[in-house]
């Protein structure tokens, strides 16, 4: 799992545009999907799987960024239609 969260934050600080996409609060469903480092046929409980080990490591409570739990959480929401 770790390997999906290093990947997403590499992209993320690497490109100005998918950075500004995501705090836009215009996210896609295949870039919340990316996130989550989830493929498409991915249901309900994969969905919060993913979410719930992805916000262990970066939930700020814990140490980690609230802007990477934010992207977690409307991630989710997104894929969950919240």
């Amino acid at each position: 799992m770790n390997s999906i969260l290093s990947k997403f934050l590499n992209e993320l600080s690497s490109s100005r545009s998918y950075t500004e996409n995501y705090t836009s609060g215009n996210m896609s469903k295949d870039e919340a999907l990316k996130i989550l480092g989830l493929s498409s046929e991915a249901d309900q409980n994969e969905i919060n799987k993913a979410y719930q080990n992805l916000m262990k490591l970066v939930h700020p409570d814990k140490g980690g960024s609230e802007y990477f739990a934010q992207k977690l959480n409307a991630a989710r929401d997104k894929l969950l239609k919240r």
